[in-house]
């Protein structure tokens, strides 16, 4: 994101709502509960914030387009104009799979916040058969691991994340809380239905948990193209 100008800490997003199915009177609610989320829980875990503003793009401030569909198979879902992130929420498949789609926009807001280049890694490992551990290089995905798991703010479903523990190796197995809300104990461990992409070697290879996950990676493809990775 050479060039930009972004606010790393206290960035602005401009939500803009191209959905047919989500009012704005509706949206606005949304983005309080969200708002919420990001300052009463996830600032104080990361020491980043946002601020969320409903409407058009404006100068220097990343992006979340709202769309009914998404308008091909394996659509990137992230991108960069003139350097700043965009990120799509597809409203109708989110809906038709979930019953809503706040929590899939809950997930891309802070995944966005916490890594809004898409190019941050911590040295860690994934686990491989029978225990053992394959040394890699673990994307800043905060939400990727949980993704299943989610909670309410003022009847708003969200999505849990991860704490930055879990991105260090260090910390002995069940010794700390590994995301917001407490499923997980050890650096890398993935709630069922999560999964982490790893950069092993010159490859570039996804772990699920014992469940797949149900979502389509949205941010996959452009780390895959950055890290220049097959």
């Amino acid at each position: 994101m050479a060039g930009t100008r972004i606010d790393r800490f206290h960035p602005l997003i401009t939500v803009q709502n191209e959905s047919t199915l989500v009012a704005d009177a509706s949206l606005r609610r949304t983005l309080r509960a969200l708002q919420k989320q990001i300052l009463r829980d996830f600032a104080p875990a990361w020491g980043l914030t946002a601020k969320l503003v409903l409407g058009p793009p404006r100068e220097r401030a990343m992006r979340v387009v709202l769309r009914d569909r998404s308008d091909e198979k394996g659509d990137l879902g992230y991108h960069f104009h003139e350097g700043y992130p965009v990120t799509y929420v597809f409203v109708q498949d989110d809906i038709e799979q979930y019953g809503e789609y706040t929590s899939t926009l809950s997930h891309e807001l802070l995944e966005m916040i916490a890594d809004p280049g898409a190019n941050l890694y911590a040295d860690g490992f994934v686990r491989i058969a029978h225990g053992g551990q394959r040394k890699a290089m673990i994307p800043y995905e905060v939400c990727d691991a949980v993704e299943e798991n989610l909670y309410e703010i003022e009847g708003v479903r969200v999505a849990d994340f991860l704490l930055p523990e879990w991105f260090e190796p260090e910390h002995p197995g069940r010794s700390l809380t590994m995301d917001f809300l407490g499923v997980l104990r050890r650096p890398f461990e993935l709630a069922p239905g999560g999964y982490t992409d790893a950069i092993i070697g010159k490859r570039y290879l996804t772990f699920w948990s014992k469940r797949k996950p149900k979502t389509q990676r949205h941010r996959m493809q452009v780390r895959r193209d950055l890290s220049g990775c097959a």
